[in-house]
C-alpha cells in the first residue's frame, strides 16, 4: 500500500512539520509513505497530476484556514481521476466539524479530529487489512451504511518522547533553506476564546534530552530559522532558561524564533538573554489589546504594565528582535479604544507590530458566544470578522487600509526614522496618521496597484509635505534620505528626494579613504582594500540635518554632517546597513 502525505503551505519557505511526525510515527509497518509539499500559489491542476502519477492508494492532507478550498477542490478531482483512492483529511480546520465536512464532501472517505499521528497510524494499519474496527480509532470520523460516524476529537499522545524525531535526513534534506518549525511542547496553559490552542487540555513537554537532541541536530546541519511553534514558550522559566543556554552556548549561524507571553519574563531570564549574540533569539508577543474589559471577555489575563515593561527591558538591550501582535474587532472594542491601544503599543517601537483582525474559528469559544457581541464575520476561510455591536464594517476597512501602510512603511524598515520623527513631531496619533495614509492613496489611485518602494517614498512626501513648516520639511528630506541608504544598497533614492551638494565631494570622499588613519578607525574590517575596491563597498552622504543625532537621542538638529553608510555587512537584528558620521 502506498501513503502519500500531501502538504499545501501558504508559502514557499514553510513547510509542514505535522506530516513529517506522522510519517515517522507510522514507520515502516504501514507499506510506502510518501511526502509532498506544495504551495496554494501552485496551479491545482499541476498538484492534481503530481498526485496521479505516484498512484497511491491513501493520501493524507494537513488542513489549515488558508488551504481548506484548495485540499477540497483537490480533492474532488482527485476522486475521479483516481476512483479507487482514499481520501483522508486532519488538522485544525477539518477537527470541529468533520462529520458535516463528510456529509458534505461525499469524496472524502476519512476525516481525522485532533493530533494525528496515533490515529493515522491505526487507520493505514486497517485499510492494509489489519484487524483494527473504525470505531475503535480514536478521533476518526468515517462512513458506514450511508452515514457518517464519530468517534470525537483525540487530544493526543500524553509522553510526547514516544514520538519519533521528524528530524531526518530525508526531512532537512527536503525542507533544504526553508523555514524549519520545531515544538518542545504542545498545548496551552491559557483559555484565550478566540484561540483554538484552548481546546487542548494542560501543556505536555518533550524532554529536555529530546529536546536538545534534536536542537543540536538542526544546529549542525546548518538550518537558517528554527521557529519554535509552542504556545508559550517562557511559561516554565527554568525550561526556558535551559534551552536558550544550550542554544547560545552553541553559538550557531542559526536564528531561533519563538512566542512568549510579556509578563512571564523575570530580570533572571532578561539577564541571560542579554547575553545572547545579537539576531540569534527573536520573540513574538501577543499585546492584542490594551483595553481591559477586551482582555476579560476573550478570557486573557495580561499584566499589561509588567509586559510592556519588559518589552522596553527586551529592546532596550538591542540584541534581540521584537514582534509585537494586535488583534483588531475583540469583544467591546470600538475605534476609539482600538487606536489608543495601538497608539501605545505602536510607540515601543519594537522591529515588527503585526495588525491581525479576529477570526472567529471553528471550534473556538468566540464563534458560540458570537451572537452575544453581534458578530457578523466571513462564511468561508478565515471567518474573519466583519463587524460587532462596537466595531463597524466601514471601521474595519479603515483598519484594514492602516494594517497595509503599516507594512509598507513601519514593518518595511524603510522609513524607520521618518516614521518616529513624524510621530513625536507632528502625528502623536500613529493610528490616525496610518489611516490618514490610506486615505491619500486611495484619492490619488495608487491603492489598488503595485507600488515600489522608491515611489511610497515619493508618495508619503506628496502626503505630508502640505502641512509641513520649513524645517519640518527639511527634517523629512534627510531622514527619509537616511532610511533609503540605510536599506538599499544602490545609492538611488526617491526622485522627489533632495540631495545636498558639496563642492568637490566625490574627491573629498577619495582622498578619505586612501587615508590611512581614517580607514582603519572607520572601516578597519577592509583595511587590504583598495580604494577603487572599497567605493563598491561604502557610500557617502552629505546632509542638512543630524540624522545619527536624531537615530540615537531624538534632537533635531539642523547642521551639515556627513554620513559613511557601509554595505558589506549588516545588522543582525534590524537588517539594515550600518552607518556612521565621518569628519573629512
Amino acid at each position: 500500500m502506498k501513503t502519500l502525505l500531501v502538504g499545501i503551505n501558504s508559502q514557499y519557505v514553510h513547510s509542514s512539520l505535522a506530516l513529517w511526525y506522522i510519517k515517522e510515527y507510522c514507520g515502516k509497518g504501514c507499506g510506502e509513505i510518501k511526502i509532498l509539499e506544495h504551495t496554494i500559489n501552485d496551479r491545482k491542476d499541476l498538484v492534481l497530476s503530481s498526485i496521479f502519477l505516484e498512484k497511491p492508494d491513501v493520501a493524507a492532507f494537513s488542513c489549515y484556514i488558508w488551504n481548506i478550498d484548495y485540499i477540497l477542490k483537490l480533492s474532488s478531482n482527485l476522486k475521479k481521476v483516481l476512483p479507487g483512492l482514499k481520501i483522508v483529511l486532519g488538522g485544525p480546520e477539518v477537527s470541529h466539524d468533520g462529520k458535516e465536512l463528510m456529509e458534505e464532501n461525499p469524496f472524502v472517505d476519512y476525516v481525522i479530529s485532533g493530533e494525528g499521528e496515533l490515529p493515522f497510524k491505526m487507520l493505514l494499519s486497517r485499510l492494509s487489512g489489519g484487524e483494527v474496527p473504525e470505531e475503535s480509532i480514536p478521533g476518526l470520523c468515517y462512513r458506514r451504511d450511508g452515514r457518517v460516524c464519530s468517534n470525537g476529537l483525540y487530544h493526543g499522545i500524553e509522553d510526547l518522547d514516544l514520538l519519533p524525531s521528524p528530524y531526518t535526513d530525508e526531512m532537512l534534506t527536503a525542507i533544504g533553506d526553508r523555514i524549519v518549525y520545531f515544538e518542545s511542547s504542545r498545548g496551552c496553559p491559557f483559555c484565550c476564546s478566540y484561540c483554538l490552542s484552548s481546546t487542548s487540555r494542560g501543556v505536555r513537554y518533550f524532554s529536555m534530552e529530546r529536546v536538545k537532541g534534536d536542537l543540536n541536530r538542526l544546529i549542525k546541519r546548518g538550518v537558517k530559522l528554527v521557529k519554535f511553534v509552542d504556545r508559550t514558550f517562557n511559561l516554565q522559566k527554568e525550561r526556558t532558561m535551559e534551552i536558550l543556554g544550550y542554544i547560545m552556548s552553541l553559538a550557531p549561524d542559526t536564528r531561533f524564533h519563538f512566542e512568549a507571553v510579556a509578563e512571564l519574563f523575570d530580570d533572571k531570564m532578561l539577564n541571560l538573554i542579554s547575553k545572547a549574540p545579537p539576531g540569534l533569539i527573536q520573540f513574538e508577543i501577543g499585546i492584542q489589546t490594551t483595553s481591559p474589559a477586551s482582555l476579560e471577555a476573550v478570557g486573557r489575563r495580561t499584566d499589561l504594565e509588567k509586559a510592556f515593561s519588559n518589552i522596553e527591558k527586551l529592546l532596550s538591550m538591542k540584541n534581540t528582535h521584537i514582534h509585537l501582535d494586535l488583534i483588531a474587532g475583540l469583544p467591546g472594542e470600538s475605534l476609539s479604544s482600538f487606536e489608543k491601544a495601538f497608539n501605545r503599543v505602536y510607540g515601543l517601537n519594537a522591529h515588527k507590530l503585526q495588525l491581525g483582525f479576529l477570526k472567529l474559528l471553528k471550534g473556538s469559544a468566540i464563534r458560540n458566544e458570537a451572537p452575544l457581541y453581534g458578530y457578523s464575520y466571513t462564511d468561508y476561510p478565515p471567518y474573519e470578522v466583519l463587524s460587532s455591536n462596537s466595531m463597524s464594517y466601514g471601521d474595519l476597512l479603515l483598519l484594514k487600509g492602516a494594517e497595509h501602510m503599516l507594512e509598507r512603511y513601519y514593518n518595511s524598515k524603510r522609513f524607520s526614522n521618518t516614521l518616529k520623527y513624524l510621530a513625536k513631531q507632528l502625528y502623536p496619533s500613529a493610528l490616525d496618521f496610518f489611516i490618514r495614509l490610506y486615505g491619500y492613496y486611495r484619492k490619488i489611485g495608487a491603492w489598488e496597484r503595485r507600488i515600489s518602494y522608491r515611489e511610497a517614498g515619493d508618495i508619503l512626501l506628496e502626503f505630508i509635505l502640505p502641512s509641513l513648516g520649513e524645517r519640518d520639511a527639511l527634517a523629512v528630506n534627510e531622514l527619509l534620505k537616511f532610511d533609503f541608504l540605510l536599506s538599499d544598497s544602490t545609492g538611488s533614492l526617491p526622485p522627489k528626494l533632495k540631495r545636498k551638494e558639496i563642492p568637490d565631494f566625490k574627491e573629498r570622499c577619495r582622498a578619505f579613504l586612501l587615508d590611512e588613519v581614517k580607514r582603519k578607525r572607520y572601516l578597519p574590517s577592509y583595511i587590504s582594500l583598495t580604494p577603487g575596491e572599497l567605493l563598491r563597498k561604502v557610500h557617502f552622504e552629505a546632509f542638512d540635518f543630524d540624522v545619527m543625532g536624531w537615530m540615537e537621542r531624538g534632537e533635531a538638529d539642523f547642521k551639515e554632517t556627513v554620513v559613511l553608510f557601509d554595505y558589506g555587512t549588516r545588522h543582525k537584528v534590524t537588517g539594515l546597513y550600518h552607518s556612521c558620521p565621518v569628519e573629512f
